[in-house]
């Protein structure tokens, strides 16, 4: 557990529990609250909760808030950076869907050989999956599901 050592309300120095008292034995679990108040300590806060589509965490310098230190903060995006970041899932999106859709018109492709007659059915379903960067959902498609939906992918025949 990483806690801080305190002056007042200003932040000293940060490490592992055990490393600034290593001649206290401590429970698993560390020091509790109480331990920590009566030698002027502070539990350090290593994770925060945040909306990545609207914010991100900043390394900051560290500062004592409710009874604990924190190292970081979370900072609201600003509309660009917001954009950016659905650029990017979207992007992310469209490279996993071109993979399945070349996966499933591999799985296919046996049936393109000149010595083989394709059904109408299988042509028109290989079609559909060339077709699919055109869907009305493109890039953000609904994958099949375990009820055998096939969300927005064509029906193989």
């Amino acid at each position: 557990m990483k806690i801080a050592k305190l002056d007042g309300s200003t932040v000293g120095e940060i490490a592992d529990h055990k490393a600034l008292f290593p001649n206290v034995s401590f429970p698993s679990t560390g020091p509790d609250a109480t331990w920590l108040a009566a030698n002027g300590c502070a539990e350090v806060v290593k994770f925060l909760a945040f909306d990545s589509a609207t914010q991100r965490i900043e390394g900051v310098d560290p500062y004592l808030d409710d009874g604990k230190v924190y190292t970081r903060r979370v900072v609201d995006l600003s509309s660009d950076e917001q954009a950016a970041v659905v650029t990017a899932a979207n992007d992310a999106a469209a490279k996993r869907n071109r993979a399945e859709r070349d996966r499933r018109l591999a799985e296919t492709d046996y049936l393109a050989l000149s010595d083989l007659t394709m059904s109408d059915a299988m042509t028109t379903y290989r079609q559909a999956l060339r077709d699919i960067t055109t869907h009305a959902n493109w890039p953000n498609l609904v994958y099949p599901d375990i009820d055998g939906s096939d969300g927005d992918w064509p029906t193989k025949p």
